[in-house]
Protein backbone atom coordinates (compact mmCIF):
# COMPACT_ATOMS: atom_id res chain seq x y z
CA UNK A 1 0.00 0.00 0.00
CA UNK A 2 3.10 2.28 0.17
CA UNK A 3 3.30 3.56 -3.41
CA UNK A 4 -0.29 4.10 -3.52
CA UNK A 5 -0.29 6.07 -0.51
CA UNK A 6 2.32 8.12 -1.68
CA UNK A 7 0.95 8.61 -4.98
CA UNK A 8 -2.44 9.93 -3.30
CA UNK A 9 -0.60 11.97 -1.10
CA UNK A 10 1.34 13.70 -3.76
CA UNK A 11 -2.07 14.24 -5.59
CA UNK A 12 -3.45 15.68 -2.19
CA UNK A 13 -0.70 18.06 -1.41
CA UNK A 14 -0.75 19.59 -4.79
CA UNK A 15 -4.82 20.21 -4.58
CA UNK A 16 -4.97 21.41 -0.83
CA UNK A 17 -1.88 24.08 -1.56
CA UNK A 18 -3.80 25.34 -4.46
CA UNK A 19 -7.05 25.97 -2.36
CA UNK A 20 -5.11 27.47 0.03
CA UNK A 21 -3.39 30.26 -2.25
CA UNK A 22 -7.18 31.35 -4.08
CA UNK A 23 -9.31 30.79 -0.27
CA UNK A 24 -9.59 33.24 2.42
CA UNK A 25 -8.73 31.28 6.24
CA UNK A 26 -12.54 32.41 6.95
CA UNK A 27 -13.83 30.28 4.26
CA UNK A 28 -13.92 26.33 4.25
CA UNK A 29 -14.82 24.43 1.20
CA UNK A 30 -18.01 21.58 0.78
CA UNK A 31 -18.26 21.25 -2.92
CA UNK A 32 -16.64 21.61 -6.61
CA UNK A 33 -18.90 23.82 -8.74
CA UNK A 34 -19.24 23.39 -12.46
CA UNK A 35 -15.89 25.21 -13.46
CA UNK A 36 -14.01 23.09 -10.62
CA UNK A 37 -13.49 25.43 -8.14
CA UNK A 38 -14.60 24.91 -4.64
CA UNK A 39 -17.76 26.40 -3.26
CA UNK A 40 -17.31 27.72 0.20
CA UNK A 41 -19.37 28.32 3.96
CA UNK A 42 -18.67 29.77 6.66
CA UNK A 43 -17.83 28.62 9.95
CA UNK A 44 -20.25 26.53 11.73
CA UNK A 45 -20.97 24.41 8.51
CA UNK A 46 -21.11 20.79 9.35
CA UNK A 47 -17.90 20.79 7.30
CA UNK A 48 -16.25 23.44 7.95
CA UNK A 49 -13.57 21.62 10.31
CA UNK A 50 -12.98 19.01 7.24
CA UNK A 51 -10.46 21.23 5.33
CA UNK A 52 -7.76 22.21 8.53
CA UNK A 53 -8.99 18.04 8.93
CA UNK A 54 -7.36 17.47 4.92
CA UNK A 55 -4.42 19.48 6.22
CA UNK A 56 -3.78 17.28 9.45
CA UNK A 57 -4.11 14.41 7.51
CA UNK A 58 -1.77 15.32 5.14
CA UNK A 59 0.70 16.09 8.39
CA UNK A 60 0.51 12.76 9.50
CA UNK A 61 0.97 11.39 5.64
CA UNK A 62 3.88 13.66 4.80
CA UNK A 63 5.71 12.26 7.71
CA UNK A 64 5.05 15.92 9.56
CA UNK A 65 5.26 18.30 7.04
CA UNK A 66 5.18 21.79 9.14
CA UNK A 67 3.47 23.74 6.49
CA UNK A 68 0.27 21.58 7.09
CA UNK A 69 0.23 21.84 10.56
CA UNK A 70 0.64 26.28 9.98
CA UNK A 71 -1.95 25.64 7.36
CA UNK A 72 -4.77 23.50 9.46
CA UNK A 73 -3.93 26.21 11.92
CA UNK A 74 -4.58 29.29 10.35
CA UNK A 75 -8.04 27.55 8.91
CA UNK A 76 -9.09 26.09 12.25
CA UNK A 77 -8.98 29.31 14.15
CA UNK A 78 -11.89 30.76 12.78
CA UNK A 79 -13.78 27.80 14.47
CA UNK A 80 -12.39 28.79 18.14
CA UNK A 81 -14.54 30.11 20.87
CA UNK A 82 -17.80 29.36 18.37
CA UNK A 83 -19.35 26.01 20.39
CA UNK A 84 -22.21 27.92 21.57
CA UNK A 85 -22.88 29.54 18.21
CA UNK A 86 -22.74 26.20 16.28
CA UNK A 87 -25.25 24.99 18.99
CA UNK A 88 -28.30 24.87 16.81
CA UNK A 89 -26.89 21.99 14.91
CA UNK A 90 -24.94 20.23 17.37
CA UNK A 91 -22.07 18.67 14.67
CA UNK A 92 -19.16 19.21 17.25
CA UNK A 93 -17.57 15.91 16.11
CA UNK A 94 -17.36 16.84 12.29
CA UNK A 95 -16.34 20.42 13.34
CA UNK A 96 -13.50 19.78 16.12
CA UNK A 97 -12.23 16.12 15.65
CA UNK A 98 -10.61 16.73 12.32
CA UNK A 99 -9.52 19.84 13.66
CA UNK A 100 -8.54 21.04 17.24
CA UNK A 101 -8.72 17.36 18.49
CA UNK A 102 -6.05 16.17 16.41
CA UNK A 103 -4.08 19.16 16.18
CA UNK A 104 -3.91 18.91 20.26
CA UNK A 105 -2.72 15.24 19.19
CA UNK A 106 -0.02 16.97 17.34
CA UNK A 107 0.86 20.04 19.63
CA UNK A 108 -0.36 19.05 22.80
CA UNK A 109 -1.29 22.69 23.18
CA UNK A 110 -3.72 23.67 26.17
CA UNK A 111 -5.68 26.04 24.20
CA UNK A 112 -6.52 22.97 21.04
CA UNK A 113 -7.28 20.90 23.72
CA UNK A 114 -9.54 23.36 25.56
CA UNK A 115 -11.72 23.82 22.35
CA UNK A 116 -11.82 20.60 21.69
CA UNK A 117 -13.24 19.72 25.43
CA UNK A 118 -15.52 22.92 25.11
CA UNK A 119 -17.24 21.20 21.97
CA UNK A 120 -17.24 18.09 24.08
CA UNK A 121 -19.26 19.52 26.70
CA UNK A 122 -21.71 21.42 24.35
CA UNK A 123 -22.31 18.22 22.50
CA UNK A 124 -23.33 16.72 26.01
CA UNK A 125 -26.14 19.90 26.63
CA UNK A 126 -27.92 18.01 23.65
CA UNK A 127 -28.77 14.58 25.57
CA UNK A 128 -31.96 13.85 26.05
CA UNK A 129 -32.47 12.07 29.34
CA UNK A 130 -36.30 10.44 27.92
CA UNK A 131 -35.24 9.02 24.61
CA UNK A 132 -31.37 8.53 25.75
CA UNK A 133 -30.09 9.88 22.39
CA UNK A 134 -28.49 13.06 21.46
CA UNK A 135 -31.32 15.69 19.96
CA UNK A 136 -29.48 16.50 16.05
CA UNK A 137 -30.96 20.08 15.77
CA UNK A 138 -32.65 22.81 17.36
CA UNK A 139 -35.82 24.14 15.81
CA UNK A 140 -35.26 22.79 12.56
CA UNK A 141 -38.05 20.73 10.85
CA UNK A 142 -37.26 18.29 7.81
CA UNK A 143 -39.68 18.69 4.95
CA UNK A 144 -41.29 14.75 5.94
CA UNK A 145 -41.41 15.44 9.56
CA UNK A 146 -44.56 15.80 11.86
CA UNK A 147 -46.45 18.62 13.72
CA UNK A 148 -45.46 16.53 17.12
CA UNK A 149 -43.26 17.55 19.51
CA UNK A 150 -40.21 16.24 18.36
CA UNK A 151 -35.79 15.30 18.76
CA UNK A 152 -35.01 14.75 15.36
CA UNK A 153 -31.84 12.07 15.50
CA UNK A 154 -30.14 11.39 11.99
CA UNK A 155 -28.19 7.90 11.39
CA UNK A 156 -25.10 10.78 10.89
CA UNK A 157 -25.03 11.44 14.38
CA UNK A 158 -23.16 8.53 15.25
CA UNK A 159 -19.73 10.22 14.22
CA UNK A 160 -20.84 13.56 16.33
CA UNK A 161 -20.96 11.32 19.74
CA UNK A 162 -17.25 10.36 18.85
CA UNK A 163 -16.79 13.76 20.50
CA UNK A 164 -17.92 12.45 23.59
CA UNK A 165 -15.53 9.97 23.33
CA UNK A 166 -12.95 11.97 22.72
CA UNK A 167 -13.85 14.02 25.78
CA UNK A 168 -14.06 11.36 27.98
CA UNK A 169 -11.11 9.88 27.18
CA UNK A 170 -9.15 13.58 27.88
CA UNK A 171 -10.80 15.33 30.39
CA UNK A 172 -9.73 15.93 34.05
CA UNK A 173 -12.11 13.55 36.71
CA UNK A 174 -13.45 14.58 38.63
CA UNK A 175 -12.98 17.79 37.16
CA UNK A 176 -12.06 21.20 38.48
CA UNK A 177 -14.45 23.53 36.30
CA UNK A 178 -17.32 21.45 35.16
CA UNK A 179 -19.01 22.11 38.30
CA UNK A 180 -22.78 20.93 37.11
CA UNK A 181 -21.32 17.51 35.91
CA UNK A 182 -18.21 16.22 38.66
CA UNK A 183 -17.21 12.71 36.88
CA UNK A 184 -17.64 13.92 33.10
CA UNK A 185 -15.63 11.44 31.56
CA UNK A 186 -18.24 8.66 32.87
CA UNK A 187 -20.96 10.91 31.92
CA UNK A 188 -19.83 11.75 28.37
CA UNK A 189 -19.03 8.23 28.04
CA UNK A 190 -22.46 6.33 28.90
CA UNK A 191 -24.18 9.56 26.69
CA UNK A 192 -22.23 7.78 24.00
CA UNK A 193 -22.85 4.40 24.39
CA UNK A 194 -26.52 4.99 25.06
CA UNK A 195 -27.24 6.78 22.48
CA UNK A 196 -25.34 4.01 19.96
CA UNK A 197 -27.89 1.73 21.78
CA UNK A 198 -30.86 3.57 20.61
CA UNK A 199 -29.45 4.23 16.94
CA UNK A 200 -29.28 0.35 17.00
CA UNK A 201 -32.96 -0.57 18.64
CA UNK A 202 -34.30 2.22 16.18
CA UNK A 203 -31.91 3.21 12.99
CA UNK A 204 -30.84 -0.04 12.24
CA UNK A 205 -33.20 -2.63 10.45
CA UNK A 206 -33.61 -6.34 11.33
CA UNK A 207 -31.68 -6.85 7.89
CA UNK A 208 -28.66 -4.70 8.81
CA UNK A 209 -29.48 -1.86 6.29
CA UNK A 210 -30.40 1.70 8.50
CA UNK A 211 -33.19 4.45 8.74
CA UNK A 212 -31.91 7.82 7.84
CA UNK A 213 -33.66 9.66 10.43
CA UNK A 214 -35.46 8.91 13.66
CA UNK A 215 -37.84 11.29 15.44
CA UNK A 216 -39.04 11.11 18.95
CA UNK A 217 -40.99 12.80 21.12
CA UNK A 218 -38.38 14.10 23.91
CA UNK A 219 -40.86 14.31 26.74
CA UNK A 220 -42.35 10.33 26.21
CA UNK A 221 -39.55 8.83 24.36
CA UNK A 222 -41.73 7.02 21.72
CA UNK A 223 -41.04 7.34 18.10
CA UNK A 224 -42.84 9.58 16.09
CA UNK A 225 -41.79 8.46 13.25
CA UNK A 226 -38.67 6.64 10.72
CA UNK A 227 -37.91 8.21 7.38
CA UNK A 228 -35.42 9.88 5.38
CA UNK A 229 -34.29 13.15 4.16
CA UNK A 230 -31.20 12.43 1.99
CA UNK A 231 -32.20 9.03 0.91
CA UNK A 232 -34.51 7.77 -1.88
CA UNK A 233 -37.37 6.83 0.03
CA UNK A 234 -37.72 6.12 3.53
CA UNK A 235 -37.03 2.55 3.75
CA UNK A 236 -34.22 2.22 1.01
CA UNK A 237 -30.89 2.24 2.34
CA UNK A 238 -28.74 6.03 2.09
CA UNK A 239 -25.38 4.45 1.20
CA UNK A 240 -23.85 7.00 3.08
CA UNK A 241 -25.84 6.89 6.13
CA UNK A 242 -24.72 3.11 6.36
CA UNK A 243 -21.53 4.28 5.94
CA UNK A 244 -21.68 7.00 8.98
CA UNK A 245 -23.15 3.86 11.42
CA UNK A 246 -20.68 1.52 10.36
CA UNK A 247 -17.72 3.76 10.97
CA UNK A 248 -19.60 5.05 13.99
CA UNK A 249 -20.18 2.20 15.53
CA UNK A 250 -16.41 0.45 14.38
CA UNK A 251 -15.11 3.33 16.34
CA UNK A 252 -17.40 3.07 19.46
CA UNK A 253 -15.84 -0.64 19.65
CA UNK A 254 -12.81 0.51 19.35
CA UNK A 255 -12.59 2.89 21.90
CA UNK A 256 -14.61 0.72 24.15
CA UNK A 257 -13.83 -2.85 23.29
CA UNK A 258 -17.69 -3.82 23.78
CA UNK A 259 -18.50 -6.46 21.37
CA UNK A 260 -21.99 -5.06 21.61
CA UNK A 261 -20.82 -2.67 19.30
CA UNK A 262 -18.60 -4.56 17.47
CA UNK A 263 -21.38 -6.84 16.34
CA UNK A 264 -23.80 -4.10 15.10
CA UNK A 265 -21.04 -2.49 13.24
CA UNK A 266 -20.48 -6.28 11.77
CA UNK A 267 -24.38 -6.44 10.74
CA UNK A 268 -24.29 -3.40 9.21
CA UNK A 269 -21.03 -3.94 7.11
CA UNK A 270 -22.38 -7.17 5.82
CA UNK A 271 -25.46 -5.47 5.01
CA UNK A 272 -23.03 -3.00 3.15
CA UNK A 273 -20.87 -5.24 1.16
CA UNK A 274 -23.65 -7.69 0.39
CA UNK A 275 -25.46 -3.93 -1.14
CA UNK A 276 -22.14 -3.18 -2.77
CA UNK A 277 -21.70 -6.53 -4.50
CA UNK A 278 -25.37 -6.27 -6.05
CA UNK A 279 -25.67 -3.18 -7.51
CA UNK A 280 -25.51 -2.18 -11.59
CA UNK A 281 -27.18 -5.33 -12.06
CA UNK A 282 -24.84 -7.18 -9.96
CA UNK A 283 -22.26 -5.89 -12.39
CA UNK A 284 -19.84 -4.89 -9.42
CA UNK A 285 -19.37 -8.53 -8.19
CA UNK A 286 -18.50 -9.84 -11.90
CA UNK A 287 -16.20 -6.89 -12.91
CA UNK A 288 -14.97 -4.87 -9.09
CA UNK A 289 -11.78 -3.83 -10.54
CA UNK A 290 -14.86 -1.52 -12.76
CA UNK A 291 -17.30 -0.96 -9.91
CA UNK A 292 -14.98 -0.50 -7.52
CA UNK A 293 -16.11 -0.78 -4.07
CA UNK A 294 -17.42 2.93 -4.62
CA UNK A 295 -21.40 2.77 -3.55
CA UNK A 296 -24.27 3.70 -5.43
CA UNK A 297 -25.97 6.76 -3.49
CA UNK A 298 -28.81 5.05 -2.25
CA UNK A 299 -28.89 0.98 -3.36
CA UNK A 300 -32.41 1.15 -3.83
CA UNK A 301 -32.78 4.00 -6.16
CA UNK A 302 -33.38 3.86 -9.63
CA UNK A 303 -29.35 2.88 -11.46
CA UNK A 304 -28.96 5.70 -14.51
CA UNK A 305 -26.28 4.55 -16.74
CA UNK A 306 -25.50 8.13 -18.07
CA UNK A 307 -25.17 8.72 -14.45
CA UNK A 308 -23.11 6.01 -13.65
CA UNK A 309 -25.79 5.86 -10.96
CA UNK A 310 -24.73 8.20 -9.71
CA UNK A 311 -22.06 7.17 -7.03
CA UNK A 312 -20.69 8.58 -3.97
CA UNK A 313 -16.88 8.72 -3.45
CA UNK A 314 -17.51 10.13 -0.10
CA UNK A 315 -20.10 7.27 1.39
CA UNK A 316 -16.66 4.41 0.19
CA UNK A 317 -14.08 6.89 1.75
CA UNK A 318 -16.50 6.94 4.83
CA UNK A 319 -17.07 3.28 4.71
CA UNK A 320 -13.49 2.21 4.45
CA UNK A 321 -12.31 4.16 7.11
CA UNK A 322 -14.71 1.94 9.47
CA UNK A 323 -14.13 -1.50 8.21
CA UNK A 324 -10.10 -0.25 9.08
CA UNK A 325 -11.35 -0.04 12.66
CA UNK A 326 -13.87 -3.27 12.92
CA UNK A 327 -10.75 -4.81 11.03
CA UNK A 328 -8.05 -3.50 13.57
CA UNK A 329 -10.23 -3.94 16.92
CA UNK A 330 -11.74 -7.82 15.98
CA UNK A 331 -7.95 -8.66 15.54
CA UNK A 332 -6.71 -6.78 18.44
CA UNK A 333 -9.46 -8.85 20.41
CA UNK A 334 -8.93 -11.95 19.10
CA UNK A 335 -4.84 -12.18 18.74
CA UNK A 336 -5.67 -12.10 14.73
CA UNK A 337 -8.74 -13.71 12.96
CA UNK A 338 -10.26 -16.21 13.93
CA UNK A 339 -13.68 -16.63 12.42
CA UNK A 340 -11.84 -14.81 9.32
CA UNK A 341 -14.73 -11.69 9.37
CA UNK A 342 -11.34 -9.20 10.15
CA UNK A 343 -9.81 -10.17 7.12
CA UNK A 344 -12.79 -10.16 5.15
CA UNK A 345 -13.26 -6.37 6.14
CA UNK A 346 -9.94 -5.50 6.24
CA UNK A 347 -9.89 -6.48 2.23
CA UNK A 348 -12.51 -5.01 1.20
CA UNK A 349 -11.37 -1.49 2.78
CA UNK A 350 -8.21 -2.09 0.71
CA UNK A 351 -10.32 -2.57 -2.63
CA UNK A 352 -12.54 0.53 -1.53
CA UNK A 353 -8.91 2.27 -1.51
CA UNK A 354 -7.38 0.65 -4.67
CA UNK A 355 -10.64 2.21 -6.32
CA UNK A 356 -10.92 5.68 -4.71
CA UNK A 357 -7.48 5.80 -5.92
CA UNK A 358 -7.84 4.92 -9.45
CA UNK A 359 -7.96 7.53 -12.86
CA UNK A 360 -12.08 6.92 -12.83
CA UNK A 361 -12.00 8.49 -9.00
CA UNK A 362 -8.82 10.26 -8.31
CA UNK A 363 -8.56 14.01 -9.92
CA UNK A 364 -5.07 13.47 -10.55
CA UNK A 365 -4.70 13.26 -14.39
CA UNK A 366 -3.97 16.02 -16.67
CA UNK A 367 -7.77 16.82 -17.25
CA UNK A 368 -8.35 17.05 -13.61
CA UNK A 369 -6.15 20.15 -13.37
CA UNK A 370 -9.01 22.67 -12.63
CA UNK A 371 -10.62 20.37 -10.56
CA UNK A 372 -10.30 21.46 -6.63
CA UNK A 373 -11.28 18.03 -4.79
CA UNK A 374 -9.44 14.89 -4.48
CA UNK A 375 -12.32 12.59 -5.15
CA UNK A 376 -14.37 13.16 -8.29
CA UNK A 377 -17.98 11.67 -8.54
CA UNK A 378 -19.66 12.05 -5.10
CA UNK A 379 -23.22 13.07 -4.40
CA UNK A 380 -24.16 15.06 -1.41
CA UNK A 381 -28.46 15.06 -1.72
CA UNK A 382 -29.83 13.89 -5.28
CA UNK A 383 -33.30 14.08 -4.13
CA UNK A 384 -32.50 17.81 -3.76
CA UNK A 385 -30.23 17.68 -6.88
CA UNK A 386 -27.71 19.37 -4.73
CA UNK A 387 -23.91 18.44 -5.11
CA UNK A 388 -24.74 15.81 -7.83
CA UNK A 389 -21.93 14.29 -9.30
CA UNK A 390 -18.74 16.94 -7.60
CA UNK A 391 -15.87 16.40 -5.29
CA UNK A 392 -17.26 17.05 -1.74
CA UNK A 393 -14.41 17.73 0.79
CA UNK A 394 -15.89 15.06 3.38
CA UNK A 395 -15.27 12.39 0.80
CA UNK A 396 -11.24 14.21 0.53
CA UNK A 397 -11.18 13.89 4.72
CA UNK A 398 -12.65 10.31 4.95
CA UNK A 399 -10.27 8.93 2.56
CA UNK A 400 -6.99 10.53 3.18
CA UNK A 401 -8.20 9.69 6.80
CA UNK A 402 -8.87 5.67 6.18
CA UNK A 403 -5.22 5.72 4.27
CA UNK A 404 -3.54 7.38 7.63
CA UNK A 405 -5.50 4.69 9.64
CA UNK A 406 -4.10 2.21 6.86
CA UNK A 407 -0.33 3.41 7.66
CA UNK A 408 -1.18 2.68 11.22
CA UNK A 409 -1.54 -1.09 10.64
CA UNK A 410 0.65 -3.38 10.01
CA UNK A 411 -1.80 -5.86 8.26
CA UNK A 412 -3.39 -3.49 5.69
CA UNK A 413 0.42 -1.97 4.85
CA UNK A 414 1.46 -5.52 3.74
CA UNK A 415 -1.58 -5.68 1.24
CA UNK A 416 -1.21 -4.93 -2.15
CA UNK A 417 -1.96 -1.88 -3.41
CA UNK A 418 0.39 -0.04 -5.49
CA UNK A 419 -1.90 -1.11 -8.86
CA UNK A 420 -4.18 1.45 -10.12
CA UNK A 421 -7.58 -0.36 -10.29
Amino acid sequence: MSSLIKRVTDVAENKALAATQVLSTDRYPVATQSDGTWETVAAGHWMSGLFPGVMWQLYELTGGKQIWAEKAQQWQAGLANKQREFASQHDFGFIYLPSFAHSYAVTNSTEDKRQAMAAAEALSWAYVPATRSLRTFEGWKTPASTDMYQQIVIIDFMINIQMLVWGAQHVESPARDLRMDPDPAATWMGMAKEHARQVARNHVRPDGSTFHIVEYNPNTGSINKRYTYQGHADNSIWARGQAWAMAGFAMLYSATGEQEFGDVASRLTDTYLRRMSGQNSGRTAAAPEYDGFVPQWDFDAPWYDELDGPRDTSAAGVAALGMLHLAEEQMRQHGGDADGCAQKYLQAAVATLRALASPRYLAGGPEDVKFSALLKHATGGFPLRHHVDVGLISGDYYFLAALHKCTQMVACMQMHGGGSH
